[in-house]
């Protein structure tokens, strides 16, 4: 290979227009309405690599002392600002995390120090600059893997592009010593060539990693909004609804019979009136909460609508559905709800509805836990009532 064909400084060129270029699809991405926690780090840490990188290639054109300071400087910020990202996807964020920023100034002193000395210092700059970002990088990478769910194919690419860094970091620290003739940064030789080539494959794939984050927290988002009651945290009507396939599918290859009971608070609208509705809140949620409590891991529990709660009881007859409907409502019964320091207490009534060979499907003994339902409610509520 002849090296004279590649020429470092147009390479390291590229690599400032692809952070450009990924720095405009950030931008973009930070203009939606719901933005990805950690979006706003990571769009000004290729903010501040390309204007690092920038400063880097201006090294022929300015003052060596400018770009050493203030392009090292940028690029030391920027993985700290990658950091700072994942910290906030992560949830685990601290108010005094964003003082490591103030690390990127204290290296760049280091440098221009390092620079008024009058002495040659490329190697001991060198081993400065790459020994911070090795830091930085592993610190990244291991938060990039940490509680990483299967799912999460972003974070594992972010982390591989973090590793390519991390790579390019040890060649730079290493290649110093093992290779010949310690040139400067924007001299054609083996060691740039190999550096800013692997560089530009990092910057691509950390940018393409970032908007997979992005695209992957929205999804979940929506799922998680589609499929659970923001109030209560427990399945909505319409998860209940997509459930019912599965449900009647179970039923029809294990000829097994299920139950339902269909929940429903009494005189929940004189709750309302006169406490208020976040009071009526409060209660929908101890609701939930006690009802969580109660039902085994296999059993679906969903908010249906309003002060209405249903629970699917796999495996379980009219007789056994019935007896865990009657130990709910005591139990909800005697339960005090606590209020602003006042004791406050609800009662239910249950309708209770089993499955046989001629009903299979969930709407049809929906129908008939709300008949039942209605009963309760008619003779007086506070009970159970079987349909």
């Amino acid at each position: 290979m002849h090296l004279d064909l590649f020429d470092v400084q147009t390479i390291l060129f590229m690599n400032v227009l692809i952070c450009a270029c990924l720095s405009v699809a950030l931008f973009f991405n930070i203009r939606d309405r719901y933005v990805c926690p950690g979006i706003w780090y990571w769009f000004g840490a290729f903010i501040s690599l390309t204007a690092g990188l920038f400063f880097l290639w201006l090294r022929l054109h300015v003052s060596l002392w400018i770009s050493v300071v203030f392009g090292n400087g940028l690029i030391i910020l920027s993985y700290i600002q990658l950091w700072l990202g994942l910290r906030q996807y992560t949830k685990s964020l601290r108010p005094h995390d964003k003082l490591l920023m103030l690390l990127a100034p204290c290296v760049s002193l280091v440098l221009f120090a390092l620079l008024s000395t009058g002495k040659d210092s490329f190697i001991i700059r060198s081993q400065v600059v790459a020994y911070t970002l090795l830091c930085l990088i592993v610190m990244s990478i291991t938060l990039a893997l940490k509680n990483r769910k299967p799912t999460e194919s972003g974070r594992l690419l972010f982390a591989c592009s973090l590793l390519l860094a991390l790579g390019n970091a040890f060649f730079r620290t290493f290649a110093l010593h093992l290779l010949p003739g310690n040139s400067g940064l924007l001299d054609t030789n083996l060691q740039n060539v190999i550096l800013m080539t692997t560089s530009e494959v990092s910057l691509l794939a950390s940018g393409f990693s970032i908007m997979i984050i992005s695209s992957q927290w929205l999804q979940q988002r929506l799922y998680v909004h589609a499929t659970y009651d923001s109030l209560t945290g427990i399945y909505n009507r319409y998860a209940l609804i997509e459930l019912s396939e599965t449900i009647a599918l179970t039923t029809n290859l294990t000829q097994r019979v299920w139950s339902l009971a269909m929940i429903d608070i009494d005189h929940f609208k004189a709750v309302n009136d006169q406490y208020g509705h976040p009071v009526g809140d409060i209660v929908l949620k101890q609701i939930a909460t006690t009802l969580k409590e109660n039902i085994r891991h296999r059993d679906i529990l969903a908010r249906y609508g309003g002060e209405e709660f249903v629970v699917v009881l796999p495996d379980c007859d009219t007789a056994s559905a019935k007896t865990w409907a009657e130990r709910t409502r005591k139990i909800i019964e005697n339960k005090a709800i606590t209020i602003h320091g006042q004791y406050l207490h609800v009662t239910v009534s249950i309708g209770v509805a089993t499955s046989n060979y001629s009903i299979l499907g969930l709407d049809d003994v929906i129908k008939l836990a709300d008949q039942a339902l209605y009963a309760a409610k008619k003779a007086g509520r506070n009970q159970v009532q079987t349909g």
